[in-house]
């Protein structure tokens, strides 16, 4: 209940923050047109980048929350993941766009209206910085983290073109403004690597981030009874959820027996590693012998590999 009403919550702000984006990213437009300010404009589009990543963000959690089917029997956890991988290189194309328009201004350096600048500039500091500190509840979630990143950097380069408009209302040095939007860009650049690199690993099925297939492994041979463990995969079913399947070799016993050990395996799993969704397979052996981990063997450079579940 708690999950779910944490969920709505978080709807009903990304949906807020999709209707004031949209008022900012036409004043920016606006503004920026007419006191000739390429960081506003840039700052518009950036701001703009943000309406498809609110948009997805809002269809994500609401596919997140249907069950599993018979088509899709692991729900829609990763449509999350997807959302956030999507929107990271809407805003790779964002940066490169605002990087030529930058070398355009420098070549032909325009006139801009600072006091303009400098007061969309606040405006849009104070409209961004709510936005985020909304979403900042939903940190843990990839999907949500990534629309958090984004509009966290919104609010930092508002404080850029705040600082440059006065800079200019300073100096009188237009060049200031295409060096503006050259720093929008690589903040957008350096945000979403990120979460490029995260999402792509959640989809290809990579051992979650920050965990130890060795450690996982050593962990479960611990546990009394176990002879030896082998075919050891995990990874991500979302941004939240992770998976493992494995092999577990234990003396011949009793069914009843064996069940002791699988409950201790997964107690281990999700107090230890938050590890929740086990697919455990027996294999019996009648000889003691050592305790073994026998991890997958890694393939031969260009070797097609077959993940075995």
């Amino acid at each position: 209940m708690h999950l779910h009403g944490h969920t709505r919550s978080m709807t009903w702000a990304i949906r807020l923050a999709l209707v004031i984006t949209l008022g900012l990213v036409a004043t920016e437009f606006v503004t920026g047109a007419l006191s000739h300010s390429l960081a506003l404009v840039s700052d518009g589009w950036h701001n703009l980048s943000d309406v498809p990543t609110l948009a997805l963000a809002w269809i994500a959690l609401y596919f997140e929350r249907k069950p599993p089917d018979e088509q899709r029997t692991y729900g829609y956890q990763r449509a999350g993941v997807l959302a956030a991988f999507v929107n990271s290189l809407i805003l790779v194309a964002v940066a490169l766009f605002l990087c030529y328009e930058g070398y355009q201004r420098v070549v032909r350096p325009e006139h801009v209206a600072a006091r303009t600048m400098l007061a969309v500039g606040v405006v849009a500091f104070v409209i961004n910085g709510v936005i985020s500190v909304s979403l900042a509840r939903g940190h843990q979630d990839l999907n949500l983290r990534a629309v958090f990143i984004h509009n966290l950097g919104d609010a930092l380069s508002n404080l850029a073109i705040i600082g440059g408009a006065w800079l200019i209302r300073v100096t009188g040095q237009p060049l200031i403004d295409p060096l503006l939007a050259f720093l929008i860009a690589g903040m957008i650049l350096w945000s979403s690597a990120g979460v490029i690199a995260e999402s792509a690993n959640i989809l290809l099925e990579s051992l979650p981030k920050g965990m130890d297939l060795q450690e996982v492994a050593a962990v479960m041979l611990g546990v009394e009874g176990v002879r030896e463990v082998h075919d050891v995969h995990i990874w991500s079913l979302g941004s939240e959820s992770k998976a493992l399947s494995c092999h577990i070799r234990i003396l011949d016993m009793p069914t009843s027996e064996s069940e002791r050990i699988a409950r201790c395996l997964r107690d281990v799993l999700a107090s230890g590693f938050g590890i929740h969704h086990t697919t455990i397979q027996f294999e019996h052996t009648h000889a003691p012998g050592d305790f073994h981990i026998y991890m997958p063997e890694p393939a031969p450079p260009g070797a097609a590999t077959k993940k075995r579940r």
